[in-house]
């Protein structure tokens, strides 16, 4: 039986890709809280020996550590955050699943037999997961780490100093199409789309943050169209949130709060930036 289609039927599946350095973890948390709102819940499964416990202070998230890397702690991760109510989940990273994966055909191949063959139980381990990221009715973002290489550029002084860029995602090819939306994060934390269905970030360079987050989550509802905010909306809830960051004191975090209360955005994006303020501003009470 055919019903209508709708977006507010699905999920989004988001990848983030970078160099190790690049911010992807920072960058996902901060697209998940906007993309679930103030009081969303946000789960992160960690692979990285527990590294996204460093920025607790940025939003609020439950956590859990992956240590095997094994196919089956993955779908069992993805499952659980599905049926305890998160809202988002983040996989950082999942270029740790297919490092268990590559181990795991390499140990079959040592109990001998054709290498192509080899490849079909770790292939169909793959999938399982993949297939299990896809269908969870819940917003799934997943880190993945780019091969590192250097190139040499022109610094401000017309001195050539080695540059660290990013290149393919260290995972199987083509996993792009498996996500509706594929964001490259570089050394100098800018991003572009290498994939991008919702059609909001095409042809754009810029940093992940809340907004970005907040853009999806309307796309997704369809109450908004692409590009649905200012601007300048864009520009000054940005700077906020870049400030709070930086605050050093109480005092310093308080002028700033000052400034948030005298502006002109809308409440929607109030809200984002007040819910970072307030988790700033327990970060600095506990100093």
């Amino acid at each position: 039986m055919f019903t209508k289609a709708k977006r507010t039927d699905t999920f989004i599946k988001l990848g983030i890709v970078g160099p190790s350095g690049s911010g992807k973890t920072f960058s996902a948390l901060r697209l998940a809280r906007g993309l679930v709102g103030p009081t969303g819940r946000i789960a992160v499964i960690d692979t990285e020996n527990g590294s996204a416990k460093l920025y607790s202070d940025l939003t609020e998230f439950d956590h859990c550590d992956l240590v095997s890397h094994k196919y089956t702690e993955f779908i069992e991760a993805v499952k659980e955050a599905e049926k305890a109510g998160y809202d988002a989940a983040i996989i950082d990273s999942l270029s740790h699943l297919w490092q268990g994966i590559l181990d795991e055909k390499a140990a079959i191949d040592r109990r001998g037999g054709n290498s192509y063959a080899n490849w079909t139980e770790p292939t169909k381990h793959l999938n399982e997961v993949i297939q299990t990221i896809l269908q969870a009715k819940i917003h799934v973002i997943c880190c993945l780490r780019s091969k590192a290489e250097y190139v040499m550029e022109t610094n401000a002084k017309g001195k050539e100093v080695p540059k660290k860029v990013g290149t393919a995602p260290i995972f199987r090819e083509n996993l792009e199409y498996e996500f509706s939306t594929v964001l490259e994060i570089g050394m100098d934390h800018q991003c572009t789309p290498s994939k991008d269905r919702t059609g909001l970030f095409v042809d754009k360079t810029f940093r992940i943050d809340e907004g970005t987050g907040q853009q999806i989550a309307g796309w997704l509802s369809g109450s908004q169209p692409a590009n649905r905010l200012r601007a300048a909306d864009n520009e000054e809830t940005t700077r906020f949130l870049n400030l709070i960051h930086e605050a050093e004191s109480k005092d310093a975090l308080s002028k700033i709060g000052l400034k948030i209360k005298e502006s002109t955005l809308p409440e929607s994006q109030k809200d984002i930036i007040r819910n970072v303020y307030r988790e700033r501003s327990n970060s600095l009470a506990a100093v």
